[in-house]
């Protein structure tokens, strides 16, 4: 399974393009919820965006500081409150990837960012390229495990039940009289008697 987009929608689904061994390519729109595993995997990618995109949580500060601010998620200019990402575009073969999301602004717009492609082998692309590689190779399994093992946020079962009035017609069911409620009186024709 080649990927070359792995993005979550608004209703916390996932639509993925990938090329399958046979060199087929497939559109896949999820229906179910994502599993909160592939969540924290795409939302592991947000300190990619903020250095990759030169944002100001990212100003001067390495990448393990950019992810530290995790740890002090109350910090309202923390970058995880400020940045997320959707979408993981990928071309030549997954040899290379964007990223896209989104910034929420303090006025509460919002502005769409796309970074540039960033090869993933080569150091001068980006210097965290080794990272984001490992970051990425977590979005692909949760995203193949989504797709091939139906690993979904909520999984719909099913119970079965025996009926206990299997094989019964519906006038063999005897009435069951209702406490304080009276019998109707039967009306028909009276017989005559000869």
């Amino acid at each position: 399974m080649i990927f070359s987009k792995i993005q979550l929608t608004r209703q916390n689904t996932l639509n993925v393009t990938y090329k399958t061994d046979d060199g087929d390519v497939i559109d896949f729109k999820g229906g179910n919820v994502v599993h909160k595993d592939l969540r924290q995997a795409i939302h592991a990618l947000i300190p990619h965006l903020a250095v990759i995109t030169e944002q100001r949580e990212a100003q001067d500060r390495n990448l393990k500081q950019v992810q530290s601010d995790r740890i002090t998620d109350d910090n309202i200019n923390s970058v995880y409150k400020r940045l997320d990402v959707d979408c993981v575009n990928f071309s030549d073969d997954e040899g290379e990837a964007s990223l896209s999301g989104l910034r929420i602004l303090t006025t509460g717009g919002i502005v769409k960012l796309t970074t540039p492609s960033i090869r993933l082998t080569d150091e001068e692309s980006y210097t965290y390229h080794n990272e984001l590689a490992a970051d990425l190779e977590a979005v692909k399994y949760e995203a193949k495990a989504y797709i091939e093992d139906k690993k979904w946020g909520i999984k719909q079962s099913e119970i079965a039940f025996e009926s206990p009035f299997e094989g019964v017609e519906a006038q063999d069911v005897p009435e069951v009289p209702i406490e304080g409620e009276q019998k109707p009186k039967k009306r028909g024709r009276k017989s005559k008697a000869a």
